[in-house]
């Protein structure tokens, strides 16, 4: 199996170099082409273009910030295709465009599988990312190497579409549990509790979580250079409240949540990792917490 990527951000650029350290091969393109140096003084070849990735690959995956890239990215991979390739999208964007998205590569005989990811870039980088993959069972099967060189929980979740329902219910949930973390924490600290020996309490009681051990990590560090940008938080929590609206879901609390995240990404703060969401109730622009 001969594996392509395109898209070296965070979290592609951990996934590609994977894909090269378990023997795939690899041939990458990335829009600022800088970003591909590294990688190719790791055998990586670097393309001058998605169609020409197509055409040097078996399976494309892809990992770019939203839906208009990754709808750049597969028009641009469309002339190139072939039947028995496989489109592997690990962005994160609206169920409703992957399905559509997927009828355009079928067009061409090939494959389009949504494979949205979780664990950040520390997972991206060390390949134990969990994988949500949305598609057919036969495709699934066929990009199973594929999945197992970037991934280490994979999960076939259903057809089409579905592995990006799943990964935005995992996000909305995500992004409500560090906005209450925040909170929660807020009042501890207020109250003159130190930040690590509430963490002692916390993280043995009903309160833990994923999203409250990053944010006292983050916040211990005073440490907001992107794992997971504001931005991309807030793009997913408002494809989850699009899906909600689609699936006559009621999700006030999301909502209340989501439009937090946006007046963050308002001041300026949208490159900045979600974490910063604390700064609106510490009032405090910087320096650790103890």
């Amino acid at each position: 199996m001969r594996a392509g990527f395109i898209g070296l951000g965070i979290m592609g650029r951990g996934m590609a170099a994977n894909l090269l350290k378990k023997g795939l091969g690899l041939a990458v393109y990335n829009r600022t082409a800088e970003r591909c140096g590294p990688l190719a003084d790791q055998g990586a070849v670097v393309c001058p273009s998605p169609a020409a990735v197509a055409q040097a690959c078996d399976v494309v995956g892809i990992c770019v910030t939203d839906g208009a890239a990754v709808e750049a990215v597969v028009r641009g991979l469309l002339p190139a295709l072939r039947p028995g390739q496989f489109v592997v999208d690990h962005s994160t964007i609206a169920p409703d465009q992957t399905r559509r998205l997927a009828g355009l590569v079928a067009a061409s005989g090939a494959e389009f599988l949504d494979a949205p990811v979780t664990g950040g870039d520390r997972g991206a980088a060390a390949g134990t990312l969990t994988i949500m993959v949305g598609g057919s069972e036969a495709g699934y099967g066929a990009v199973r190497p594929y999945l197992e060189a970037v991934g280490k929980k994979i999960v076939h979740v259903g057809g089409s579409g579905q592995g990006q329902l799943v990964k935005l219910v995992n996000n909305f949930i995500g992004g409500i549990a560090l906005a209450g973390a925040a909170e929660g924490l807020l009042l501890g600290l207020r109250g003159g509790v130190p930040l690590r020996t509430m963490m002692e309490v916390l993280s043995a009681g009903s309160a833990s979580s994923v999203s409250l051990q990053l944010l006292a990590d983050r916040l211990a560090r005073a440490d907001f250079e992107p794992g997971f940008s504001l931005a991309n938080r807030l793009k997913d929590m408002d494809l989850a409240i699009d899906a909600a609206r689609q699936l006559a879901v009621e999700a006030p609390v999301g909502a209340v949540v989501t439009e937090l995240f946006r007046s963050r990404k308002d001041r300026g703060e949208g490159d900045l990792d979600q974490t910063v969401l604390m700064r609106h109730y510490l009032g405090a622009e910087d320096g650790p917490v103890a």
